[in-house]
């Protein structure tokens, strides 16, 4: 049972890797190794709660892949377009990327602790 909750979360992880990183190569290849590596150094893990974590950490992450993952691409105009997929929790279409305005803060205005003679 516990295997095939293993083999289960590893497939995930390399679909989503697939769907989110689709046409580039580089990231592909990065995220396929890092996928393999992960799941190679805990192959020898024997305690069970341990393994559930892990199982629920790949989960978490596949998820988190799909739907925090962007990636953007630069056009000819040079600008940066995003590839928004349909899962991705971004709300809007090829946003242009600006940099935040910083904000403006009000000034405290003090008060004058002098006091003052009434004579």
């Amino acid at each position: 049972m516990l295997r095939s909750k293993v083999l289960a979360s590893f497939r995930a992880l390399h679909r989503a890797r697939k769907d989110v990183f689709k046409g580039d190569t580089a990231a592909l290849e990065a995220a396929r190794q890092r996928i393999n590596q992960e799941f190679q150094k805990n192959q020898t893990e024997t305690d069970q709660s341990k393994i559930e974590e892990l199982v629920k950490v790949a989960e978490d992450t596949a998820v988190y892949m799909r739907h925090v993952v962007v990636q953007a691409e630069m056009n000819q105009a040079g600008r940066y377009e995003l590839r928004i997929r349909k899962d991705s929790g971004v709300l809007v279409d090829n946003a242009t990327l600006k940099p935040p305005r910083p904000r403006r803060t009000r000034e405290k205005k003090t008060r004058d602790t002098k006091t003052q003679d009434t004579r």
